[in-house]
């Protein structure tokens, strides 16, 4: 293909297959279970003109295993059904590196707006984004008309995604990444849903290395949320603040974190994983009141710490503890929250593109004879054909 022209040329064409196994066992005694198998093709044209290209990418979730007293895996349709869609595809322009303008069925890595990829599928988005880099200056804006979530086949409105009814309506971002000095980031995003909420989001990041085998990362984050327009989810406002930081040698990681939020609600993340430290397997520690405070301990066997190296396998464990938890309709209290994860990852380097990962949890909320137990245990295989 070298003697072709650039679109044909460049073009990229890959694979991924995923097998995901998912157990949750609740503390009301009932259970979500399923094993899928799939994943997706994704096409990518090169540039045309250096100022055309386009793409699509479909993706595929088969149960294998589904009972039907057990769903809520989110790796089916809330049935247990299938998932088989066509959830990018995309054109896209662009002038250097100045701007790019994209549109179509889309994915987002923006803040609260993300593919939210703990699945068998992500999501992925339909709208316009403008995008672009002007020195040390990265922008994104935006609008988005709809969703389509880890679990659906459909694409449906911005504001139903997030639980409001009556008439459907999108959502305008935009966003700001700033790196003045080398590591250091600052962003600053707002996505504002029209008659629904607000969310203005502000981080801080910096990473600092001591010598070449020791490095201190640290950040802070802000989230200002608040309902607008109809208000169709309610009058609320609240707010979350968060600082975490993490010491890293040679393999070995060693991280803490804290949350503090607002009493008036929940920090709500409908359009995609909720982007604080403190966000694990099963609770996001962001809710009405709470004061939440976590550790991490990780190990990467390709470092140089212990005397003998397993390259591409990691140990990860992490816990979190939430205090002080409202319901935020009559301000009742309730249960403090702990949650302990593992996560143990193999990226088998004999075998380019397989990993292998299991993830565990333990979720104690008001209940400890019976806490919430979470089993996964992923496969992927990315191949690359073009």
């Amino acid at each position: 293909m070298s003697k072709l022209p650039p679109f044909f040329r460049d073009t990229d064409l890959n694979v991924r297959f995923r097998s995901f196994y998912f157990n949750r066992q609740k503390d009301d005694d009932t259970a979500s279970e399923t094993w899928a198998i799939g994943g997706w093709i994704q096409y990518a044209s090169g540039w045309l003109l250096d100022t055309f290209a386009m793409g699509t990418t479909y993706y595929l979730s088969v149960p294998l295993y589904a009972p039907d007293n057990s769903p809520g895996s989110l790796l089916a349709t809330p049935g247990q059904g299938t998932i088989s869609v066509v959830g990018e595809a995309w054109g896209a322009f662009r002038y250097k590196e100045y701007a790019l303008l994209k549109g179509g069925r889309v994915k987002i890595d923006d803040g609260y707006l993300n593919p939210q990829d703990n699945r068998m599928i992500p999501n992925t988005f339909e709208g316009v984004t403008l995008s672009g880099k002007l020195d040390w200056v990265r922008y994104d804006v935006g609008y988005l008309a709809t969703i389509k979530p880890r679990d659906s086949n459909d694409f449906i409105l911005m504001s139903r995604q997030a639980g409001a009814s009556g008439k459907g309506e999108g959502l305008v971002l935009g966003s700001v990444a700033l790196t003045p000095i080398p590591d250091l980031l600052i962003y600053l995003g707002n996505d504002y849903s029209l008659d629904v909420f607000n969310t203005l989001s502000l981080k801080g990041a910096y990473t600092h290395p001591f010598t070449k085998d020791v490095k201190l990362d640290a950040g802070l984050q802000f989230t200002d949320q608040r309902s607008v327009g109809d208000e169709r989810l309610g009058e609320f406002a609240t707010w979350n603040v968060g600082a975490g930081a993490r010491l890293v040698w040679r393999g070995l990681s060693l991280g803490t974190a804290m949350h503090f939020t607002g009493a008036d609600a929940n920090i709500r993340s409908p359009w995609g994983s909720w982007p604080g430290y403190l966000a694990l397997m099963v609770t996001d520690f962001d809710r009405a009141n709470e004061k939440a405070f976590g550790v991490s301990l990780k190990y990467d066997f390709g470092g140089t710490l212990l005397p003998f190296e397993l390259p591409g396998f990691s140990v990860q464990m992490l816990f979190a503890a939430g205090f002080d938890r409202e319901n935020p309709a009559n301000g009742g209290k309730l249960a403090n929250t702990y949650e302990g994860n593992l996560d143990i990852i193999y990226n088998i380097p004999t075998a380019k593109g397989l990993s292998v990962r299991f993830r565990n949890a333990y979720v104690s909320q008001g209940n400890p004879g019976n806490p919430v137990m979470d089993f996964r245990i992923i496969v992927n295989y990315e191949l690359d054909l073009l």
